[in-house]
């Protein structure tokens, strides 16, 4: 299969022979250039004889014949070169005596799976480890830093487009390596070829009849003739010839033996140098050779839009005329500084306004304050606080959310990173620090973007500026960097006379592309689904939705009747059924009727309701101390025996009458547990929980640490992977059970890869729902995937309401009728999302799709857990539209309101009622867990 793009690669196979070789292009006929052949020393460990390696480099040198080398840069840490370890002392000494030399690269035997986000994460681990192994650190500060540009592998191409994101970690080249893997998809040319990706990024192929190994497993060296010959039948053809060297295929010879082979193949190559078939040059020169346009992007920024009256105007005006001239602009701004806010600054709004009409223009937050030091030495909850009040002021003022976050003074730690990956941006731009993550997708999934060069060439006295000269020996010719420019250091018609004619050059460079940070994302980063999923949740919930709350409570007193509207459920219930409120309620006939059941669940409901009135002060200690007690006696007097112990029954009744359901389960009686040790928390002990507790023994129904239900019959199974689960589970941990970790995934919070496969596994699960998610945020704080799960249900909840204009808001319910019972939730799929409604009993899929239609509710008690959790503008309309629709007098809240007719269904339940308590009381108590953290 031929998958060479010749027009698209090699343009520069066409430039005209002569001015290569310096003559004048006016006076020649164009012709077509010599093949390129490129010699490549590959896979170049961190345990590498020096000695050998220079003497192979020298056998080229000598010939004058540039060579590229790559590292081995990915595996195990201690398998990957340090700063000051033996083979990067020789590597920075080759640069500086030979820069021109050795192009240095990256190796990997095996490239991550055909997936953007990972293969983005694996080149920029890789860029890294290199960019800050070979830069000394001195060196830097004055001439442009030295990146990987060329990657080679073992590993066959996945697809057309694979290794594309790589290019987000500065990677132009993936060269594929002839023989080592099997070639399973049938996409590589036997005699090499080049595909170039969507991101400009090419994958170059190799032949095995110029590997000097001939591609075979043995490492057996071909001989030197035979390359030559080689190299020369592959001259016919106008792809690329890649001679290749493995380093690990001269471990079996002396440095002499090494360096005679190596000569060998330099001659081989300098013979079909000198017969016109070919040219030799390192990768990099080849890539830039093919590439008139996009072959380095730099990134022009702004920064100190101040909200200021004495610094704006310049500002403003420095800004215009750069988008006006054609050139890119990202506006780095600081919404609150001492002067102002930017969203009661008219000058700016307008200004703003204006300007985002502009194709070319592109905002980033730059900070809240800009204060000295603002982000350093922070704990996580103040960064986070900094970065969302900066990222919402501007969404707020411009209706246009930054892409890239800039910390002031460029002072940040890993707090401010965690802060920048919750808040869901993408790209980050600072200094270039130790020469770690200046440069690629690091864990969180963020973008470092961060080869800055400034005109300040020191922020002293009168901020003395570079020379041109010395800004572009700082920039350098290939690299990816940001300009960045201060409009109010440039105090001199000299300084103004630099930053244009600097402009002016970097646009006429061949190749290089001026952008702003939005395009350049979208130039080097192709679609990563599930990565920009889970980015844009944290994005629309942490800063787009988000306001902050405020401490006043001006709709305290609303929030206050609501929970006494929901605590008349409880008030009724004890009086009708014996101081307990029963599962659901609804009128009948004129009166309320109860369904005369409790599970233990709806227990637990009971319990946190009665805390939450007590804190509200809606009930005094006498009425708690007495629905207390009731409770607890209530759950002593029946249970359900298992294995020759004591469990908490599935469901147990109020009344004479009737039957109830044996078993266990596992997610109710954790439940139960969670609200038993809030109740034991809030009351210092000064009930019998404890002891109640500890007649129960849950032993044989956590084997191995797993929860499980019983059914009636005793039929005993798994419930670990159940939705609910990760919630169930804190609450046997809480009174000393072990539990397995229910989730096998790491902490999802400050690292993507564990977020991805979160998500993956959530999914696997099955749908979810507001409860359990959020409602374990209010009672015991927010756990890791638990926190996640509700951002990406919440995210999704505004979305269909975006798209449709429907109010959605989704978690289990009481109905008022058949089916009496539906589970409401959203179901994660590869392609988005899907909100399903699940019933016991489901009848034919044409007929449960029309049902779940005339089904679907906006859930009273999920509107109020929202309110809680996530305080914002979705939130809000949520609660006011059940408070308009959902109050039914005497009982509470109706279970939730039609989405089908915008009213409410006449049935009222416990844990409606109690779930509204507890969002009430956690609001008006702060925002604080209803458990302490210590306990939690």
């Amino acid at each position: 299969m031929n998958i060479s793009r010749r027009s698209v690669l090699l343009g520069g196979i066409s430039i005209p022979l002569l001015a290569v070789a310096g003559r004048s292009v006016a006076a020649t006929a164009a012709a077509r250039l010599p093949n390129p052949l490129m010699v490549i020393v590959s896979g170049v460990d961190a345990g590498a004889d020096t000695g050998k390696l220079g003497a192979v480099a020298n056998a080229f040198s000598s010939a004058t014949l540039p060579i590229a080398m790559t590292i081995d840069m990915a595996g195990d840490p201690s398998d990957i070169p340090d700063y000051n370890s033996g083979l990067a002392n020789w590597i920075r000494q080759s640069v500086e005596m030979a820069p021109d030399a050795i192009e240095f690269g990256v190796h990997a035997a095996t490239i991550a799976a055909d997936d953007p986000y990972l293969q983005a994460r694996q080149a920029g681990e890789m860029q890294a480890a290199f960019s800050h192994m070979i830069n000394a650190f001195e060196r830097y500060k004055a001439k442009a830093v030295i990146t990987a540009l060329t990657l080679t592998t073992n590993q066959p191409l996945q697809s057309l487009q694979d290794a594309a994101s790589m290019r987000s970690a500065g990677i132009r080249t993936v060269i594929r390596l002839a023989g080592a893997q099997d070639d399973k998809v049938g996409s590589l040319p036997s005699d090499g070829g080049y595909w170039t990706s969507s991101t400009g990024l090419v994958n170059t192929f190799a032949s095995a009849r110029t590997s000097a190994t001939s591609g075979n497993g043995t490492l057996a060296l071909t001989a030197p003739d035979t390359l030559a010959q080689n190299i020369m039948a592959l001259a016919a053809s106008n792809d690329p010839i890649v001679v290749e060297i493995p380093f690990a295929a001269l471990a079996g010879l002396s440095i002499v033996d090494a360096a005679g082979y190596a000569a060998g193949v330099a001659k081989a190559a300098l013979a079909a140098t000198a017969s016109g078939a070919v040219r030799v040059l390192a990768p990099q020169k080849l890539y830039a050779q093919s590439r008139d346009t996009a072959r380095r992007y730099i990134v022009v920024r702004v920064d100190d839009l101040r909200v200021d009256m004495d610094t704006d105007p310049s500002h403003m005006a420095f800004v215009r005329g750069l988008i006006e001239a054609g050139y890119p602009v990202t506006d780095a701004i600081i919404p609150a500084p001492k002067t102002g806010m930017l969203s009661a600054d008219e000058r700016c709004k307008a200004y703003l306004r204006s300007m985002s009409a502009e194709r070319r223009f592109d905002i980033a937050g730059h900070g809240w304050r800009h204060t000295p030091s603002e982000l350093l030495g922070n704990s996580f909850e103040k960064d986070v606080d900094l970065i969302r009040n900066c990222m919402s002021e501007i969404y707020r003022t411009t209706g246009k959310l930054p892409m890239t976050y800039i910390p002031p003074n460029d002072d940040f730690d890993d707090n401010t990173l965690d802060a920048i990956a919750g808040a869901g941006t993408p790209m980050f731009a600072a200094e270039k620090g130790d020469l770690r993550w200046f440069n690629g997708l690091d864990k969180r999934g963020i973008l470092h973007v961060s080869n800055t060069v400034k005109f300040e060439s020191a922020w002293t006295g009168d901020i003395p500026y570079f020379s041109e000269e010395q800004l572009f020996d700082y920039l350098g010719a290939d690299n990816d960097a940001v300009f960045c420019i201060h409009p109010d250091t440039a105090n001199t018609p000299e300084k103004k006379k630099v930053i244009l004619d600097s402009f002016a050059r970097m646009s006429s460079e061949p190749g290089t592309t001026l952008v702003n940070f939005a395009e350049y994302y979208q130039a080097v980063c192709p679609a990563m689904p599930q990565a920009d999923r889970i980015r844009q949740a944290r994005a629309d919930v942490s800063v787009k939705d988000w306001r902050r709350p405020d401490p006043q409570q001006p709709d305290a007193d609303v929030l206050k009747a609501d929970a006494e509207l929901a605590w008349t459920y409880f008030d009724w219930g004890a009086k009708n059924f014996n101081g307990m409120a029963p599962a659901t309620a609804w009128v009948e006939f004129g009166r309320s009727t109860g369904y005369p059941f409790t599970t233990m669940w709806d227990i637990g409901s009971n319990i946190l309701a009665a805390v939450s009135a007590h804190r509200l002060g809606i009930i005094d200690q006498t009425a708690f101390e007495k629905m207390t007690n009731r409770i607890l006696a209530f759950l002593g007097q029946g249970d359900f025996s298992f294995a020759r112990v004591k469990l908490p029954n599935t469901e147990r009744r109020l009344s004479s009458k009737g039957g109830e359901r044996d078993g266990f389960d596992s997610a109710d009686a954790g439940r139960l547990l969670v609200a038993l040790k809030i109740l034991d928390s809030y009351t210092a002990g000064a009930f019998p929980v404890f002891k109640l507790v500890q007649h129960w023994s849950f032993g044989p129904v956590l084997k191995d640490g797993e929860m499980h239900v019983v059914s009636d019959t005793g039929k005993i199974s798994s419930v670990q992977e159940n939705s609910y689960a990760g919630y169930a589970g804190r609450g046997y941990s809480l009174w000393g059970e072990a539990i397995a970790p229910v989730f096998t995934t790491p902490d999802p919070s400050n690292d993507m890869d564990a977020a991805l496969a979160t998500i993956a596994e959530v999914q696997r699960r099955g749908r979810i729902a507001t409860e359990p998610h959020v409602a374990e945020e209010i009672e015991l704080g927010a756990s890791p995937h638990g926190r996640l799960i509700a951002d990406i249900l919440y995210a999704a909840q505004m979305k269909r309401f975006q798209d449709t204009g429907i109010l959605t808001c989704v978690s289990e319910s009481a109905m008022a009728g058949p089916p009496y019972f539906t589970y409401q939730g959203y179901q994660l799929t590869d392609d988005g999302g899907i909100f399903p409604v699940d019933t016991l009993k489901t009848s034919a899929p044409d007929k449960a799709a029309k049902l779940s239609d005339s089904l679907r509710l906006v859930n009273s008690k999920g509107a109020y857990l929202w309110l809680a959790a996530r305080p914002g503008d979705y939130a809000q309309k949520l609660v006011d539209y059940v408070r308009e629709r959902a109050k039914m007098k005497g009982m509470g809240f109706s279970a939730g309101v039609s989405e089908r007719t915008g009213k409410r269904i006449e049935v009222s339940d416990i844990n409606t009622n109690g779930i509204i308590l507890e969002s009430v009381a956690y609001i008006l108590g702060g925002r604080k867990p209803l458990i302490s953290r210590a306990e939690a």
